[in-house]
């Protein structure tokens, strides 16, 4: 006989199982509220956990992401065929040889059923609703074939649905607003003059190329239907719709940062009444809010920036099982598994590309869509920036007065310089404040390495505890690497520091050995900061601009960090992907922001700076934790990366480059590249009490061309680790 087991007083927990996890579970595990998670899964269409937490981080700073109201539904009838494709040529040619009708803001389709909302939390039970009621019609609805007449009016175009065929469309409808209605919706049926629209609301001279234009069609065309659930944020009621065909990276507090292949809602109003070519506008893809230049944005269909939820093919050739039909039917051309493994990682990209599937709208939008897919190619200039700069190739470079803003933009390739900062104190000598200060708080020098003096700050010798100076040998590295550069012709324009003292110090030594340490400002750049996974007990606190400047540095006073140190220190936690992002950031935002002026870019940072920087400039993704720490190892101080912007041949020779700023406000233009981090952009609220509205703001330059990793024409730096001399060891023993 078997022994019996003994109850265990602590039996192992039972472990959740993930296969057995909802969407909606799988989001509240990761830590997502509730209320947010059903939000990002009614924002998405219910396509996965990837596409809601992609949804998720990129509303981050959305000011509504809280608020609770419901999105607004409606079901259409769309063609499918051989009268879909007539369709969709139709709205292309009229689109582009007429000019925008209202009927540009759809796809084809029959409405059946008015707008209604409907909670994030009740979607699933709205979507299994629909798709229920649409099953008991699918036998008839894929035997039937819909006669279409064309009517035509001095102001409306469109097919009609034969009257004694509206039967089936009106008992339709009415069955799914009713079960829609059981849940408490207010879904009303549209029950009469079923139609598609072709055109409307346009003048009246517009008739008879839209009549010729229509008689290509063929009302009696082959065609399948389906019966789609759509959603829209309430957000975009009263607002067109405009594609973003240009980057732009914000410059002034008010600025929306701008991503190609994201929907801006813009109103009528805004639209008409900008008199600077800058208006406010809500971004689709990140909820947030701020003022963009119109010319980096084009008018696109409303139905662009919808998500689409359900879709019940009633296909003749496609026999649906009813256990299929319980669950949102995929869109044929776009089904989940397409949307979850996009062959791109980045978060905001999926999103872009997702929806593009989900519009589904006509063949001219799928030409649009492939706008997201180029995000990392160059683009032709936006109207008013294409003019031809000359370049005076006679000035002498040693008599040129060098500023963070140079006027003339020097000829050829632009080269970006990233460097780690010179060898540290603290790594070199372990605890040295102790020894080195005295009760007074007067630093003694205990090491010809040990810098001769430090400068004063005003917390003190502990503030060197997490912030520490270079050793004299850190400053000589620096220096030879500002000779070298100089002996190899390399000229820098443009310099953007990490706020670390030994950076800041590194940054003066390099431009020391340049011969330019008087004449180019340092911009000290927060956002240039290591992974701050490694401060998680306390941040540094670093010296102040005006406690640098008097320390003998030429610090610019006035710049205007990409992320600004109270936003460092207000980040809780930061991953490895986040802190590349973050470096990234600041990179785009200093080669966008030099790009009118020209020239090298030098950033100064830290060990991981060199691929933080460059990674995903060249086109990388970012590395996971190991990777990056195996090359951090592998970066000695004072380490240089350089990368070279591809640029054609024959631009080089027309001289051909980006436009020259015009001035704000009377001509008082900016200093200093510096601007507000994404991290903090302004919502809409903010931006309606503000009277910035009226200044007249200058375009952005267009987007930056193509990067790559190229070899600096100077030598790397050697050397080795010695240990300290102990002149007793000459005693004879006693």
């Amino acid at each position: 006989m078997a022994a019996l087991l003994p109850p265990r007083k602590n039996p192992t927990p039972t472990k959740i199982h993930r296969q057995n996890l909802s969407p909606l579970d799988t989001l509240t595990h990761m830590g997502f509220s509730k209320p947010r998670a059903e939000k990002a899964l009614a924002a998405t269409g219910h396509r996965g956990v990837q596409l809601a937490s992609d949804w998720l981080l990129a509303h981050v700073n959305d000011p509504t992401i809280d608020n609770s109201n419901p999105r607004d539904y409606i079901l259409y009838l769309c063609p499918v065929g051989d009268l879909q494709q007539q369709l969709s040529l139709f709205w292309q040619k009229s689109k582009y040889k007429v000019g925008w009708n209202g009927a540009h803001n759809s796809f084809p389709h029959i409405t059946l059923s008015s707008s209604f909302k409907c909670s994030d939390a009740d979607v699933l039970e709205l979507m299994q609703n629909v798709t229920q009621v649409s099953s008991a019609y699918h036998e008839e609805m894929s035997t039937t074939r819909l006669h279409l007449e064309r009517y035509m009016s001095p102001n409306f175009f469109g097919l009609f649905v034969e009257k004694d065929q509206e039967a089936i469309l009106k008992r339709l409808t009415q069955d799914l607003c009713k079960e829609i209605r059981k849940s408490g919706l207010k879904a009303d049926p549209i029950i009469k003059s079923f139609h598609l629209t072709l055109a409307y609301q346009f003048p009246k001279e517009h008739f008879s190329l839209l009549e010729e234009l229509a008689q290509d069609i063929a009302p009696l065309a082959p065609c399948s239907w389906e019966l789609r659930l759509y959603s829209y944020d309430s957000r975009a009621a009263g607002c067109d719709v405009y594609k973003v065909l240009f980057a732009h990276v914000p410059r002034e507090q008010d600025e929306m940062e701008l991503l190609i292949g994201d929907f801006i809602f813009i109103t009528q109003e805004e639209w008409s009444k900008t008199t600077d070519g800058w208006v406010v506008g809500i971004s689709w893809l990140t909820g947030s809010s701020g003022y963009l230049p119109t010319n980096y944005v084009e008018r696109t269909a409303e139905t662009n920036a919808w998500t689409l939820h359900s879709v019940v093919p009633f296909n003749r050739n496609l026999g649906l099982e009813t256990s299929e039909m319980s669950k949102p039917a995929p869109a044929p051309v776009c089904d989940n598994n397409s949307i979850n493994n996009l062959g791109s990682d980045a978060s905001l990209e999926r999103l872009v590309e997702a929806q593009e599937c989900d519009s589904r709208s006509a063949p001219d939008l799928e030409v649009e869509s492939l706008y997201a897919k180029v995000v990392r190619h160059s683009r032709e200039s936006p109207p008013g920036h294409g003019s031809e700069l000359e370049f005076d190739r006679e000035r002498d470079r040693e008599d040129e007065t060098v500023s963070s803003s140079t006027p003339t933009r020097p000829p050829g390739p632009r080269q970006l310089f990233i460097t780690r900062h010179g060898e540290r104190v603290d790594f070199t000598f372990g605890p040295w404040i102790p020894y080195s200060f005295d009760k007074e708080g007067r630093y003694q020098r205990k090491d010809l390495n040990m810098p001769s003096s430090v400068p004063s700050r005003r917390d003190g010798p502990e503030g060197f505890s997490r912030d520490c100076p270079l050793t004299v040998v850190g400053g000589l590295q620096a220096r030879m690497v500002g000779e070298a550069m100089r002996d190899a012709g390399t000229a820098i324009h443009h310099v953007f520091c990490s706020p670390s003292l030994r950076c800041v110090q590194t940054c003066h030594g390099i431009l020391s050995g340049l011969g330019i340490a008087d004449k180019l400002k340092i911009n000290i750049e927060p956002g240039l900061f290591e992974w701050l996974a490694w401060y998680q007990d306390e941040m540094p606190s670093w010296m102040t601009a005006q406690e640098l400047i008097s320390a003998g540095y030429n610090v610019e006073p006035s710049y205007k960090p990409y992320i600004s140190s109270e936003e460092l220190h207000d980040t809780v936690q930061e991953t490895c992907g986040q802190f590349f992002i973050r470096n990234f950031f600041i990179t785009q935002c200093a080669l966008q922001a030099t790009e009118d002026a020209g020239g090298n870019v030098l950033l100064v940072g830290h060990a991981a700076t060199l691929d933080t920087c460059s990674r995903q400039l060249v086109g990388g993704e970012p590395r996971q934790v190991n990777e990056l720490m195996s090359i951090v190892r592998k970066v000695p101080y004072c380490s240089v990366a350089m990368l070279e912007e591809v640029v054609e041949e024959d631009e080089l020779l027309s001289g051909r480059g980006s436009p020259t700023p015009s001035s704000r406000m009377g001509g008082a233009g900016r200093s200093s590249p510096g601007c507000v981090s994404s991290m903090s952009l302004m919502s809409r609220s903010t931006l309606a009490s503000t009277s910035l509205g009226s200044m007249a703001r200058t375009p952005a330059p267009p987007p930056p061309r193509t990067w790559r990793i190229a070899q600096p024409p100077f030598p790397p730096m050697t050397h080795t680790s010695v240990n300290t001399f102990d002149w007793k060891l000459l005693l004879d023993k006693e």
